[in-house]
């Protein structure tokens, strides 16, 4: 029997958003290996099968995955990745072997991002959402309560990612002097200065805790 926790870790992925890019992230690879549809598609004539420069492709695709993957914060992180570059490599050696059917491929696949976009986490968690200067003013209140912030902003990826770890976490350690809370830095601009947080889109400081 699988531990519960794991059970529900996988029905996270059970979504249209995972389901659809896992299919769109191995669509090149099943179709130039399955016999009859990769000469309906491509127009090839005999045996189908990658050639020299899509193996080449594959390989470096590989080893994009391992290297960008070092820093994942989570499993969905990791997956995450995967997906964005599969479906790059994807894009190229769709647009490489015929340049209609990559046409046709970019389309799905930026159809399938706006219907259905990462869904956001769920799960059990005890965090308190703070608006405008309520954090400053709650830790002026109450010296006696440590918090651990959470400055977030709605458009940034690694913001996303972390989010479930964060999650987890305030489930766990919460106590009743250890509080666990975020703030939208990106809706509250003055309150990520009070902080000293740099909110630019290229900023590296995005998530801070």
């Amino acid at each position: 029997m699988f531990p519960r926790g794991s059970l529900l870790e996988a029905k996270r992925i059970l979504t249209f958003h995972h389901i659809g890019n896992i299919l769109l992230s191995i669509a090149f690879f099943v179709v130039k290996i399955t016999p009859r549809l990769c000469n309906i598609i491509f127009g090839i004539e005999g045996e189908c099968g990658l050639d020299r420069r899509e193996h080449e492709i594959m390989v470096f695709l590989g080893v994009i995955i391992l290297w960008k993957n070092r820093k994942a914060s989570n499993w969905l992180h990791y997956l995450s990745n995967v997906f964005l570059f599969s479906k790059m490599a994807n894009i190229f050696l769709f647009l490489r072997a015929e340049p209609l059917i990559g046409t046709i491929y970019v389309l799905l696949c930026v159809v399938h991002a706006v219907l259905f976009p990462e869904p956001a986490y769920s799960g059990p968690q005890k965090i308190t959402y703070f608006n405008g200067t309520e954090l400053n003013d709650e830790i002026q209140r109450n010296k006696r309560i440590t918090w651990l912030v959470q400055f977030y902003t709605t458009w940034s990826p690694e913001c996303k990612h972390i989010a479930p770890v964060f999650a987890q976490l305030s489930d766990r350690f919460a106590l009743p002097n250890l509080r666990f809370a975020k703030l939208d830095v990106g809706r509250w601009p003055k309150e990520a200065e009070r902080f000293r947080i740099n909110t630019h889109p290229a900023s590296r400081q995005l998530p801070t805790v």
